[in-house]
C-alpha cells in the first residue's frame, strides 16, 4: 500500500469529529417586579442521566438577542438547579427573555431541562412550569400557533411572546369569541430575539380584551415560538399557554398556482389550508420565470410578497409573478410569503419551491 495514502488514514482517523449541537429554548424566563405587586423569579434545573459530565451553555435572548451567557457543567447522573437564574446568571435585576441551552447532541437524550417561573409573595409562590423546546421543531413560516386567553379577561391579564428561532416575520391576528378578526398586526423579529406583550391585548394589539379571546400568531418567514401566560389578577397565580400549532382552512378561496397564460391550475391547494399541496420546480439562470397566485373572489383580491428577494416581483394586481432566480440557488429549496385579501379577509399564502 501506497505510505502517503496509509500516513492520510491514520491522520484523518486522528483528527476529532465534528461534534453536533441540541439547541433547547426555555421561550419565557424572568426576574423581577410585575404587575399589581408580584415579583417573579425563574428557576433552571438540569438533571444528567449519563454516566458522564455534561457541559451546557446557557445564553439569555431579550428584545436586541443575545445579552448573555453562562455555562453549566453536570455531573454523571447529578442535578444541577439553578436559583433566580436570570438575576444569578446573567446579573440582570429586572428583564424578561428567553433562555437558549446548548450542548453536546451525544447527550440529547440523556439531559433534562426544567424551568419554573413563580411569583414570589409574602404568603407564598404561586408558579408554572415553562417546558423547554427543541429549536430544531420550531413553527416555520405558514404554520399558525394559537394562544388561548382567559375566559374572564375581567379576573385576569394576558401576556404573550415570542423567541424568533431564526429572522422571523409574524402575523399576529386577535380573534373574538364569534370568530370574527378584531385586529391584525405584523412584526419583523432579528434572529434570536425574544420580545413578551405584558397585558399584551391591550398594550400590543391596541383593543380592549374580551372573554375567551384567542391570539393568533401566524409565521410568515423565518422560524419562532410563541406561548402565553395567563395571570389572575387577584392572587398573582398564572398558567402557562404552550402555544398550539394548527392548520386553519383558509377564509379566501385560494385555488393554486398557474403556469402560462391560461387559467387551468397546475399545482392545487386542495386541502385549503393555504399552502400549496406540492413545490412548484422553478428553473434557475438568466431567464425570469413567470406564474400566477390564482385567487377567486368576487369582489378581487390584493396581493402582497413577504419578504420577497430582490429579484422577485409582483408585476400585475392579479397575482402574476416574475423571478430570475441566480444558477448559484440551483439545488436548493425556499417558499414564497404572500398576503392576501380577499372578500374581507386577509390571509396568508405559502408556496414552497424547488430551484433546479
Amino acid at each position: 500500500m501506497n505510505i502517503k495514502r496509509i500516513l492520510t488514514t491514520t491522520i484523518a482517523a486522528l483528527l476529532p469529529l465534528a461534534v453536533s449541537a441540541t439547541t433547547l429554548i426555555v421561550p419565557a424566563s424572568g426576574t423581577g417586579p410585575g404587575a399589581n405587586g408580584s415579583h417573579w423569579q425563574t428557576e433552571l434545573t438540569l438533571h444528567n442521566t449519563s454516566a458522564s459530565p455534561v457541559t451546557a451553555t446557557l445564553t439569555f435572548h431579550d428584545a436586541i438577542g443575545a445579552a448573555g451567557t453562562s455555562t453549566v457543567v453536570v455531573a454523571p447522573r447529578a442535578t444541577v438547579a439553578i436559583a433566580d437564574v436570570i438575576a444569578t446568571r446573567f446579573g440582570r435585576e429586572s428583564a424578561t427573555g428567553a433562555i437558549e441551552i446548548t450542548f453536546d447532541s451525544a447527550f440529547a437524550q440523556k439531559l433534562t431541562i426544567a424551568s419554573r417561573t413563580f411569583n414570589k409573595t409574602s404568603g407564598g409562590e404561586f408558579g408554572q412550569d415553562i417546558p423547554a423546546i427543541d429549536a430544531a421543531t420550531a413553527p416555520a413560516a405558514g404554520n399558525t400557533i394559537v394562544l388561548g386567553a382567559p375566559s374572564s379577561e375581567a379576573d385576569a391579564r394576558f401576556n404573550f411572546g415570542v423567541y424568533a428561532v431564526t429572522a422571523a416575520t409574524v402575523q399576529w391576528d386577535l380573534l373574538r369569541a364569534d370568530g370574527s378578526v378584531a385586529t391584525s398586526k405584523t412584526v419583523i423579529y432579528a434572529a434570536g430575539a425574544q420580545n413578551q406583550y405584558n397585558d399584551g391585548i391591550t398594550t400590543f394589539l391596541n383593543s380592549s380584551p374580551q372573554d375567551s379571546d384567542t391570539v393568533h400568531a401566524v409565521v410568515t418567514q423565518g422560524r419562532a415560538l410563541a406561548y402565553g401566560s395567563a395571570i389572575n389578577n387577584a392572587s398573582g397565580d398564572p398558567t402557562f399557554v404552550p402555544g398550539l400549532l394548527v392548520r386553519p382552512d383558509l377564509r379566501i378561496n385560494f385555488a393554486g398556482v398557474s403556469f402560462g397564460n391560461n387559467a387551468a391550475i397546475d399545482v392545487a391547494d386542495a386541502n385549503h389550508d393555504g399552502v400549496l399541496d406540492r413545490a412548484i420546480d422553478v428553473q434557475t439562470g438568466s431567464w425570469p420565470i413567470g406564474f400566477r397566485v390564482v385567487v377567486i373572489s368576487s369582489t378581487g383580491a390584493t396581493f402582497e410578497l413577504v419578504n420577497p428577494p430582490s429579484d422577485l416581483k409582483l408585476v400585475d394586481t392579479h397575482g402574476g409573478i416574475l423571478w430570475t432566480p441566480s444558477a448559484a440557488l440551483s439545488g436548493t429549496s425556499t417558499t414564497i410569503t404572500l398576503r392576501v385579501t380577499a372578500d374581507g379577509s386577509t390571509e396568508i399564502i405559502t408556496i414552497p419551491v424547488n430551484l433546479r
